[in-house]
Order: structure tokens, then sequence, then C-alpha cells
């Protein structure tokens, strides 16, 4: 296992699930942008879409729709939570023009690191899975994951604790037995939910005091954990 548990009382964790956006890829950094544009195109304040992106942050398709439309629909003309959502992921494309999302800091180092121990490595992200494999190929990474769980695989994504348990299942192993790597506080508090120990590793958004109290672990990067 990786330094900062073999130091721990904690010394059980039997697998670590990874969060991909905002821990594995700095992703994160443009879908805001995609968001702010999309949200100018039909008059949406920067600060408001801001807020609603920060909601939805860590949440899969299905749910961010769900908000998007109860926030939005009736109040701006002609929003469509569907269609706002295609017309930020055509923006992302565009953006990124094909190439690779940036890795976060040191991601490819921890995989490779826990890769060499005695620990089993699985993915839960809320992003559709034909993304998720496509961007994580693209970076080398698909192949240190022993199973990966995404968010069309799920009714409801994070904060409910179903991908995790999800995920959990797919390694057969107990959740209380699995560590998760999160960057937001929707993540974490889908795998507290799920029984699991959370590890943060905060990218855009800080845990609220409550939350933080029951965290596992909060890393400045991931380089602590190789």
């Amino acid at each position: 296992m990786s330094m900062i548990l073999f130091n721990d009382t904690k010394d059980d964790i039997d697998a670590i699930i990874f969060d991909m956006d905002g821990v594995l890829l700095d992703s994160e950094t443009i879908t805001i942008e995609c968001w702010r544009r999309a949200a100018k195109e039909i008059g949406i304040a920067k600060e408001d879409i801001d807020e609603a992106n920060t909601a939805c942050m860590g949440t899969n398709i299905n749910d961010t729709i769900l908000y998007l439309d109860k926030r939005y629909k009736g109040k701006v003309e002609g929003f469509d939570g569907a269609t706002f959502r295609k017309r930020t992921s055509a923006l992302f494309v565009e953006m990124s023009e094909g190439k690779p999302v940036p890795l976060m800091p040191y991601a490819k180092e921890c995989l490779e690191s826990l890769s060499g121990k005695n620990i089993r490595i699985a993915l839960a992200s809320s992003t559709r899975e034909a993304v998720v494999r496509k961007e994580l190929e693209q970076v080398d990474l698909l192949k240190y994951f022993e199973s990966v769980t995404t968010g069309d695989m799920v009714e409801h994504s994070k904060p409910a604790p179903d991908i995790y348990l999800k995920a959990a299942a797919s390694l057969g192993i107990a959740p209380e037995k699995c560590a998760a790597v999160e960057d937001s506080p929707n993540g974490a508090t889908s795998a507290i939910r799920a029984g699991m120990e959370c590890i943060l590793v905060p990218d855009k958004l800080e845990p609220s005091k409550s939350l933080r109290s029951h965290i596992w672990k909060e890393l400045k990067s991931l380089k602590e954990l190789c």
C-alpha cells in the first residue's frame, strides 16, 4: 500500500477507487469554461451558471439535466437541460481540439506506484463510459484499473452512493475495505454514504466543515498517495 496507508491504523484497505475528473484529469477547468460559454449564448449570467456547475460537479448527466431543468426551465426562455448539456459537450470537444485532457499533478506516478503494491485499483466516474475509456486511453491510464464504473451504469450518481457501491461490487470487496479518492464534495459524500473511507484531494471546491469531519485523509496532491 501507499505510504499514507502504511502509516495509518486503517491498514485493512484492500482497494482504492479513483474518481477521474479533477482527480486524475484536469477536465473540470475546461468544463467550467464550456458551461460559461454555453450559458452566455442563452443569456445566463456567469455567476449564476458557476453556481449551477458547482452544484452539479461530480454528478452524472441524468442528475445534471434534472438539476438544470429545475433551475432554469420556465425561467430562461426555451431552456432545455439536455440541449444545454449537448452544447457544453460540443464546446468541450471544440476546446480540447482532439487533444488529450491534461493530467492532474502526479496522477500517473500515483497509479504506477500503487500498481506495484498489494492493492487493487478501480475507477468510479460520473462521466459516460465511452468518454471515460477514451480519455484514459489517450493518456495511457486505463491499463491501471481492474474495473471501470461510470455514470451511465447507475440511475443516480454522486452524491448518491450507488456508483461506489457498484464499483466495490465489481471488485468483490466490501465497501468498508475500500478507500475512494475524490476531489469534490458530491464525490466525497457519495463515497462516505457507501461506507468507504474517503481521501480528498480538493480541486475546484473546498469541503464544508461538516463534510471535512467525515473525511479520512485530505491531501494537497496525489504525490502524497504515491
